[in-house]
């Protein structure tokens, strides 16, 4: 079911992809594959902007060669353009399920956040710097990377480059909104809605 999230940006349309509908025990890489088919096709139904929650209540098992069809190979192309500036989060009622995703992410040096338990956690590639400023724009909800560049204690370049990273990595979105010097100016928002 859609729901649209407002923000300061634009709404933000968010849908539900549950990994159950295909069975509880998941395990191969042609049924990750036909799977993916239906994620890809959801993403593509989405305005700019929009995000697929992928959820994964309701499994028993979930391999990592069905994660990795499904879940890294999506996010792979999520995050090299082939889907505009739509987004994708997990959504797990156990850790345990998403530690396949975490690690096949890892090898593509992906990261993703992974809703569990009322919070939220990078799963895939992650650093401590990466973590550290997600954490920051996520709390604040929105700001710019000046603002953030003094609160973390960063030299402008420094937090240029983490929010580059966050922002190809399509775990923030930015937006510019202006020049200073020859330094363009970015908002920063949070692709969680609460």
């Amino acid at each position: 079911m859609p729901r649209g999230l407002s923000g300061s940006m634009t709404t933000m349309q968010v849908e539900e992809f549950r990994v159950a509908q295909f069975g509880v025990r998941l395990g191969t890489r042609l049924e990750g594959e036909r799977a993916r088919e239906k994620l890809e096709a959801l993403l593509r139904s989405l305005p700019e902007g929009g995000q697929v929650r992928i959820r994964l209540d309701g499994l028993e098992v979930l391999s990592t060669s069905f994660a990795d069809e499904l879940i890294g190979k999506a996010y792979q192309h999520v995050v090299g353009d082939e889907f505009g500036d739509r987004t994708m989060i997990l959504d797990t009622p156990s850790l345990e399920l998403a530690e396949g995703i975490d690690v096949k992410l890892a090898q593509r040096r992906l990261a993703m956040i992974c809703l569990h338990d009322g919070g939220w956690q990078l799963i895939g590639f992650r650093t401590p710097v990466l973590i550290e400023t997600l954490t920051r724009i996520i709390e604040k909800k929105q700001t710019t990377a000046r603002e953030l560049a003094e609160e973390l204690g960063l030299q402008m370049s420094a937090c240029v480059n983490r929010v580059a990273r966050l922002a190809d990595l399509r775990l923030i979105r930015r937006r510019k909104v202006g020049m200073k010097g020859p330094q363009d100016i970015h908002e920063l928002h949070s692709i969680l809605s609460g």
